[in-house]
């Protein structure tokens, strides 16, 4: 179920604003009820993804991002369902990044973007069977452009993780009740016939439970932010 605070604009091509618009600061308008029409010799450079409080989200950025597969896909996805969770992730991005555009940057250290470059460049040859500058090239991405990307993605991550995770605590109970639960679920259902004791293990069920709590509170968090602020997703 789409979330009540996000609403697509009906119509098709409503977003024809250009790019030159976003470069100078212009806030969007509220979309009309009908299709804007081009004047006569315009030229549409880019189209609008979706607006998100005051930041615009271009559809050339979505389709650079899907053209290099940025997120990993489902089984089966089709191209146009795949899109839209390119567009919902980055939404959640630039809900996170005005958050940390208030508190100061995060800066990822230069070999961990790297890395992170370098599996899904690894990730890319393994599913398609060709270099990544290849599939940039195609996308009309950059490996600047792309290096970009990961980079601003590791700086929200670190910013989500430690804004959030000094709020999270776990408890004896809660390691128990898990070792009883889910862990011995998963370890009968590998065919394990004993459980180590609970105390030789019980501090890997902490980093578990203390992450499934995290996750847990960064999803509320992001709701949040998403209640609290004006998002439009318009339609191609």
């Amino acid at each position: 179920m789409r979330p009540a605070s996000i609403r697509r604009v009906p119509g098709a091509g409503l977003a024809t604003l250009l790019v030159a618009l976003a470069a100078v600061g212009a806030t969007p308008a509220p979309a009309p009820a009908v299709a804007a029409t081009p004047a006569p010799g315009a030229v549409v450079l880019d189209r609008i993804a979706a607006v998100v409080g005051d930041d615009v989200i271009l559809e050339s950025e979505i389709k650079k991002l899907a053209g290099v597969d940025y997120l990993p896909r489902d089984p089966g996805e089709s191209d146009a369902a795949y899109r839209d969770r390119i567009l919902a992730a980055r939404i959640v991005e630039v809900l996170r990044d005005r958050q940390l555009r208030k508190t100061g940057g995060i800066e990822p250290k230069r070999e961990e973007v790297e890395a992170r470059v370098a599996a899904l460049e690894a990730r890319v040859l393994k599913e398609r069977g060709e270099p990544l500058d290849t599939v940039l090239a195609r996308a009309g991405a950059t490996r600047d452009e792309l290096t970009a990307f990961v980079k601003r993605g590791m700086a929200l991550e670190s910013y989500v993780k430690e804004r959030l995770g000094p709020t999270i605590k776990t408890t004896d109970a809660e390691l128990k009740a898990y070792y009883d639960g889910p862990f011995r679920q998963e370890a009968q259902a590998r065919g394990l016939k004993s459980l180590p004791p609970f105390e030789d293990v019980s501090e890997q069920i902490r980093e578990v439970v203390r992450e499934k709590k995290l996750n847990a509170e960064i999803e509320r968090w992001t709701e949040q932010l998403r209640a609290e602020t004006r998002v439009l997703i318009y339609r191609r």
